[in-house]
């Protein structure tokens, strides 16, 4: 291969990558089996697997063009470095990918990405040759535990312990009872032989072990010269025939000959630099303070509109052009969930211009589930809707979560968001199908002052605030006019911007 990419090299969720090493031998006396390193691979290395042709790898390397973003990702797994990668790092959109995965059952999870190439099975080594590729069976109930507890990794690794090799059933203790020869890539020459010094490289090596000698390889080879970031993990613990203290000189090595290594872990959805990468946006000038709710209006009488966009286009077109319609112009704030953002950018961008634009998430998740997931699921997603946004050159300040748990209040304090509580919404959240005796047996134009009547006993109860307005109800475009009607002629109510709530 000619010289083209930087690549930023991933590597391996624990239990994933193949990573070839030595010779030949199984040394039962410290538990540690090695395999034989051939010459000549089992297939070709070529990039395969999704996006992977030929025709792309050559566009890649062309020397016409200029310095790249590339990340080189050994051990996919499941593709949650992928994920977390193009979701939440800075630019992560704009890197080409290289995935290296031992497990061809996994290979269905790299196939939405774009710009990214799979080397199935594939893994990486300090040398070329073959490996026998120790993997996870299907799952199955009657299986059993993985490790003592309810797992299933996926993927698997290139060394075991005599007890794992010797269990064909089961596969032992990890359950790597499916096994296969592979192909082993030497990563460091790969590298060199791939990507150029002028391109940005993130090199993650997370491998089970095996990185122990990719690494020496590496900085033998001076490979860390192609390397503009080192995230990754060690593993003292695995049977790879290496003594504690070896490991130990190896990592000393690569801090003071070759980069700072960051902890990554896509499996719990983090990386060591995730917060210094991730610094507040929202302005030091903006109103209100962040983490704090608000759902009040300062001053009498005063309301502010919300309008929360679902992700239904056409719905949320109906309603935000009526209201651009109405004989005044009335200040609006409109939330929209980073899923619709990313799909209909150019509209959200013209919504822009008339109205405030604040964040209501990633994208809709089943009622109550959100705030029970771990805060790490819970920053990728408010960083990740965020970022989205930002893509657009929209700066939002104001987010509005469908639900709103202590770990959202944390994540979103975190990062300088405004959370919006609004006192009032239609359709009202926590009473069963509006009230108003059973509103949806009359017909539309008997709903409508039943739907005004629903507003205004709310407001006067909340004594004005903070009004939303859902999209994904149509009967919120049927009722728009005549509530607008209501709260300029015939109400005592100051339509405000949301701003104005804050100060």
């Amino acid at each position: 291969m000619t010289s083209g990419i930087k690549i930023i090299a991933i590597c391996g969720l624990s239990f994933t990558i193949g990573v070839v090493l030595t010779a030949i031998h199984c040394d039962f006396t410290n538990n540690t089996v090695l395999q034989e390193n051939r010459r000549e691979p089992v297939v070709s290395t070529l990039y395969f697997g999704s996006h992977g042709d030929k025709q792309h790898d050559d566009d890649h390397k062309s020397t016409e063009i200029g310095p790249r973003k590339i990340l080189l990702d050994c051990g996919g797994n499941m593709a949650s470095t992928v994920e977390l990668f193009r979701e939440t790092y800075p630019d992560g959109k704009q890197f080409i990918i290289h995935s290296f995965e031992i497990d061809e059952r996994l290979a269905p999870y790299f196939s939405p990405y774009e710009k990214h190439y799979l080397h199935c099975p594939v893994g990486v080594a300090s040398e070329d040759g073959n490996m026998t590729a120790f993997t996870e069976s299907a799952w199955a109930p009657e299986k059993g535990k993985n490790n003592g507890r309810d797992m299933q990794w996926g993927g698997g690794t290139l060394y075991v312990d005599k007890k794992e090799l010797t269990d064909t059933d089961t596969g032992g203790r990890r359950k790597l009872s499916h096994r296969k020869q592979i192909p082993v890539v030497d990563v460091s020459k790969w590298i060199q032989e791939n990507t150029r010094k002028e391109d940005y490289v993130i090199f993650k090596l997370d491998v089970e072990g095996a990185e122990f000698r990719i690494l020496e390889k590496m900085l033998k080879d001076g490979t860390f010269a192609w390397i503009d970031k080192y995230y990754g993990e060690y593993h003292k613990n695995q049977p790879v025939g290496l003594s504690r203290s070896a490991m130990s000189h190896i990592i000393e090595n690569v801090k003071t000959k070759g980069r700072k290594m960051f902890d990554w872990g896509a499996e719990s959805r983090n990386y060591a630099d995730f917060a210094t990468i991730h610094p507040i946006q929202v302005p030091d000038s903006a109103p209100g303070e962040a983490g704090k709710t608000y759902n009040k209006c300062n001053g009498d009488n005063n309301l502010a509109i919300t309008v929360n966009v679902g992700m239904t286009r056409k719905q949320a077109v109906r309603v935000l052009t009526t209201l651009k319609s109405y004989k005044i112009e009335i200040p609006v704030t409109v939330f929209v969930f980073s899923a619709f953002a990313e799909e209909w950018p150019e509209l959200v961008k013209a919504w822009a211009k008339d109205y405030t634009i604040g964040l209501r998430g990633n994208h809709p998740y089943p009622a109550g589930h959100f705030e029970k997931m771990s805060p790490n699921w819970i920053r990728e997603a408010v960083v990740s809707s965020e970022m989205r946004l930002q893509e657009l050159n929209l700066k939002p300040m104001f987010y509005s979560p469908d639900e709103d748990g202590g770990s959202v209040k944390e994540q979103l304090k975190s990062i300088g968001f405004r959370i919006i509580k609004p006192s009032v919404n239609f359709p009202p959240k926590s009473e069963p199908l509006l009230t108003v005796q059973n509103y949806y047996r009359f017909r539309d134009v008997e709903r409508i002052p039943k739907a005004l009547r629903i507003i205004s006993e709310k407001l006067q109860t909340s004594d004005g605030g903070i009004l939303c307005l859902d999209t994904d109800l149509p009967d919120t475009y049927m009722n728009l006019v005549f509530l607008l009607d209501y709260l300029v002629e015939n109400s005592d109510y100051h339509l405000v911007s949301l701003n104005q709530c804050l100060d």
